[in-house]
C-alpha cells in the first residue's frame, strides 16, 4: 500500500507577517491623508459658500458683507478668516475675497498649514 503525503501549506517562516508589518503603516498613512484631504475640501466648500453669501449681502450694503461671511462660517471652523471687498457697487458689482489659514493635524505626518481662498462676484441692483 502506497501512502501519499498530504499536501501542506509551504512554511513561510513569517514572511506574511513581515509583509503585513510593512504594508499596514502605508495603508494607514494613506487613510489618514485621504480623511484630511476630505476635511480640507469641505472647508474650501464652506469658504466658497461664505464668499458667495458675502458678495450677495455686499451688493445691498457693503458694510454687512464680512459680517455675513463670518456668520456663514459659524460652526465651520476654517481657521483665521480674512475678508476683503475687492470691488464695490461703484464698479457695478461687488467682488469679495476670503482667505483662511488653518492647521490640519495628520497622524504620522504632524501638523500641516493650509491656506484656503475663495472669491465671489455679485452684480449690484440698479
Amino acid at each position: 500500500m502506497h501512502h501519499h503525503k498530504r499536501a501542506t501549506a509551504p512554511d513561510d517562516d513569517g514572511s506574511a507577517a513581515a509583509e503585513f508589518a510593512i504594508v499596514v503603516p502605508v495603508l494607514l498613512l494613506l487613510l489618514f491623508v485621504m480623511v484630511t484631504l476630505a476635511s480640507v475640501f469641505f472647508d474650501q466648500l464652506h469658504l466658497q459658500a461664505a464668499a458667495r453669501d458675502a458678495a450677495r449681502a455686499g451688493a445691498l450694503d457693503i458694510t454687512d458683507a464680512c459680517t455675513v461671511a463670518q456668520a456663514a462660517l459659524d460652526g465651520n471652523e476654517v481657521g483665521a478668516l480674512t475678508c476683503v471687498a475687492v470691488t464695490t457697487c461703484s464698479a457695478g458689482s461687488v467682488k469679495m475675497s476670503l482667505t483662511a489659514a488653518k492647521s490640519y493635524s495628520v497622524p504620522l505626518l504632524g501638523n500641516r498649514n493650509v491656506r484656503l481662498s475663495a472669491t465671489s462676484t455679485f452684480v449690484c441692483p440698479q
